[in-house]
């Protein structure tokens, strides 16, 4: 049948291959409009390159970095590239070409608008039909969103890393998860030792089990907890911190994780404690001040009733004897009256250059004579110890009051023997600093005071300092003692620490600072007899039984006197008798118009005026003041008639 109509079957199979050519091109068709259509919609940058690396197509995703992505057909890729991942692009596109083999790169593309996108993709290699490279496709992603999240994680981790303020995550049971450096500064734990464990690890023992359960009541409510808390590190030793702990929420808003930020507070509450201690001593100085006025006031009054008494019962033994005894009294409370005006920084003796070893060998002396024969006592002192600008009474009194505290902490442990030992050495400046930021002397001398004695604890030793706090209760121990030697050692521009156990005894350390001159030694009291005179006195004073004393004295020595009792009478009578009058002898504390005015004012109606002030309370300032200002002489009391006597014809002496 097909050999009887040829053409019939010809045409037949015309149609049938148009058909299928119909058929093929509208499955090319829909095959290229559904591959136009996912790349219209897909993220992902496509891109066809020659050998070379020229662009023959880019997808429309490619549109977002380039605007037009037409007009970049033809053109270098690798000039799209940044210049710093120029290179590496080009190799990695060589070695994809040579081997067939893609890698997968991250680099930085130039946008059309200048900037900088962060590509992730790969190339591979279409092969033509002998196998030979053709063409290069590309496959990429921007990935720039990525990649600014993970800098912005590591800014943030490299921020918790550095941060002086340690952090601590834990789970919600409370298992750290994470520590930073800082953590293993403050704690001396590692990290690795730290993750895994509960923060308990730090725990001191001196917060109460009711401060952790009001805490963890605070944090399982999911609320912030802040406050401060006492901790121990991985080698015992306690710190204290400012510490702040945060609920963190996951996407549900439940509790994950809490994260600790906490602040290493030590050294300021050292400071807080230390400015604390100022500002109680500065008060107990300014009342010790004026108990010590009133109190050499009453001993001047009995010492001088005694002084007059002694010649009044000259020659009978009995009266002499009571006499002596009221007199022995009164030199005891004139000790109590000096270390009352020593610890109110009143009585600054002269300070001058002094050898520490001098004095420790006076005090190791005077404690072998005194205390129990069974304590041992010794002094050390290192080669070419420097020299101390200091005054010898005050250090002899302070190193002597250690001392009869360590031989109290002795008998207070209950032993038959001990050892008290005094040593002194030179301190590096800076060594010296690392303990006190106070301290800015190029060298000091330190002084230690060890004893074998019973110790005391922690609350104790931060108390020592502050008056009528002892580190033991013995018999006859005394309350102002370590408070005069804390403001001595301050008064000297030093500074005192002490260390102790309980069971181990306790060692005080002072720092004074260096110098680099020749000692000077103190010296003599005058001697000889006590001189009387004919001149007219002036003599102001509020304490009645005083004045009296006063002028019975000076009467008795052939001066003619003239009183007041306050500043403003003083005024009236040496106005009224200024040419008579060839001194005055005034006290600082008086009332109606002070000492200081007085003299002022006394200064005004006669700038050559010769006055002797007395006080048991007086500022270094303000005795500079008074001296430049034309004082002749300053007396403290208590004071001996003799003493006072002596100053008056000294200045009554004086040229002009």
């Amino acid at each position: 049948m097909r050999q009887r109509h040829p053409e019939r079957h010809r045409f037949r199979e015309s149609c049938r291959e148009r058909t299928f050519v119909m058929k093929h091109e509208e499955r090319t068709s829909e095959t290229e409009r559904l591959l136009h259509l996912i790349l219209a919609n897909i993220d992902d940058l496509i891109a066809l390159l020659d050998l070379n690396g020229r662009r023959l197509y880019n997808s429309p995703s490619y549109e977002a970095i380039f605007g037009d992505r037409d007009r970049r057909r033809g053109t270098d890729s690798f000039e799209e590239v940044h210049p710093g991942d120029r290179d590496m692009v080009r190799r990695t596109f060589r070695e994809t070409v040579e081997t067939g083999i893609g890698r997968r790169i991250v680099y930085r593309l130039l946008g059309n608008d200048g900037s900088v996108r962060f590509i992730e993709s790969q190339g591979n290699v279409i092969l033509d039909a002998g196998g030979k490279p053709e063409k290069v496709i590309v496959v990429g992603r921007d990935i720039t969103d990525r990649v600014q999240a993970e800098e912005e994680r590591n800014r943030l981790l490299s921020v918790v890393e550095q941060a002086y303020e340690a952090i601590v995550l834990t789970d919600a049971a409370g298992t750290i998860q994470y520590v930073n450096p800082a953590f293993e500064r403050f704690t001396g734990y590692t990290r690795e030792e730290a993750i895994g464990k509960n923060p308990r690890i730090l725990k001191s023992g001196t917060q109460t089990d009711e401060f952790y359960r009001e805490m963890w009541t605070t944090l399982l409510r999911g609320d912030v907890w802040s406050g401060n808390i006492v901790n121990k590190r991985k080698d015992g030793s306690k710190y204290r911190e400012e510490m702040v702990i945060s609920p963190v929420r996951d996407a549900n808003g439940t509790v994950v994780n809490y994260a600790a930020l906490k602040r290493d507070t030590t050294l300021e509450s050292q400071m807080e404690d230390q400015l604390r201690q100022a500002q109680k001593m500065e008060s107990l100085r300014e009342l010790a001040g004026g108990i010590a006025h009133d109190f050499n006031n009453i001993l001047n009054v009995i010492l001088g009733a005694f002084t007059l008494l002694r010649a009044k019962v000259k020659g009978d033994p009995v009266a002499e004897k009571y006499v002596k005894i009221g007199e022995n009294a009164v030199r005891r409370g004139e000790d109590v009256g000096k270390r009352l005006a020593t610890f109110a920084q009143v009585d600054r003796s002269q300070q001058i250059p002094l050898a520490v070893a001098g004095v420790m060998r006076e005090v190791e002396a005077s404690l072998q004579s005194s205390i129990e024969k069974t304590i041992r006592v010794e002094s050390l002192s290192g080669p070419d110890l420097p020299l101390i600008q200091a005054s010898q009474p005050q250090l002899y009194q302070s190193l002597l009051t250690l001392g009869l505290n360590a031989r109290d902490a002795i008998v207070a442990a209950g032993t038959t023997d001990g050892l008290i030992s005094f040593e002194a050495a030179t301190m590096d400046g800076r060594a010296t600093h690392e303990l006190f930021h106070d301290a800015t002397a190029r060298n000091y001398v330190r002084l230690t005071v060890s004893d074998t004695g019973c110790g005391m604890a922690e609350e104790k030793r931060q108390r020592i300092f502050e008056p009528f706090v002892r580190s033991e209760q013995p018999e006859g121990a005394r309350g102002l003692g370590l408070a005069t030697v804390y403001s001595v050692v301050k008064g000297h521009h030093g500074f005192i620490d002490v260390s102790s156990d309980i069971g181990h005894g306790t060692t005080f350390s002072i720092y004074l600072p260096a110098i680099h001159v020749e000692a000077e030694a103190p010296g003599e009291p005058a001697g000889g007899n006590v001189p009387g005179g004919s001149e007219t006195i002036l003599v102001v004073e509020d304490e009645e039984a005083l004045r009296l004393l006063l002028e019975e004295v000076l009467r008795e020595r052939g001066y003619t006197v003239l009183s007041a009792a306050d500043g403003v009478e003083g005024v009236e009578i040496y106005s009224q008798h200024a040419r008579a009058i060839h001194a005055v002898i005034a006290d600082m504390g008086l009332p109606r118009q002070s000492g200081f005015e007085m003299f002022l004012k006394i200064r005004e109606c006669n700038p050559n005026a010769r006055v002797i002030l007395a006080s048991g309370y007086l500022s270094p300032e303000l005795k500079s003041k008074l001296f430049v200002a034309g004082a002749k002489e300053f007396i403290p009391k208590p004071f001996q008639t003799s003493d006072l006597l002596r100053t008056l014809r000294k200045v009554l002496d004086l040229p002009g």
